[in-house]
């Protein structure tokens, strides 16, 4: 919610009789929960911005995953001590962490042409003009 939605709901709030005194309410009843998901959907106006932020956070999570098992198997590695179970065992998760990238990686170019293809723009999706003619 931005501060001037909540400047707007405050001031419906208060009817300018200094509400009675004492802090009473002032008589006015008003639906917050209204107020509140009238003007957009948890800071979101429009859902196709909701679905690319969620895409957007899918992928950085799963970036900070993908560094996150490459030091772990890199420190594996590095004390590893010569066992080559060890060792084994972190170029596995080495591995492991460089196909889960390049399967994050195409996902994404796929990604980017089905929207370029359907000739989706996800910044004018939910304007007056979606389409830009």
């Amino acid at each position: 919610m931005t501060n001037n939605n909540l400047l707007q709901i405050l001031a419906m709030l208060d009817d300018g009789s200094g509400g009675g005194g004492g802090g009473a309410p002032s008589g006015n009843v008003v639906d917050i929960g209204g107020e509140v998901t009238k003007n957009n959907f948890f800071g979101f106006t429009c859902i196709g911005q909701l679905l690319s932020n969620g895409v957007s956070a899918a992928f950085i999570f799963s970036g900070i995953a993908f560094f996150a098992f490459f030091v772990w198997a890199g420190v594996d590695w590095l004390t590893s001590g010569g066992d080559k179970t060890k060792v084994e065992s972190a170029q596995k998760r080495i591995s492991s962490a460089l196909i889960g990238l390049t399967i994050v990686a195409s996902s994404y170019a796929v990604y980017m042409v089905v929207l370029d293809f359907f000739g989706i723009n996800l910044d004018t999706l939910c304007t007056d003009n979606p389409l830009g003619a």
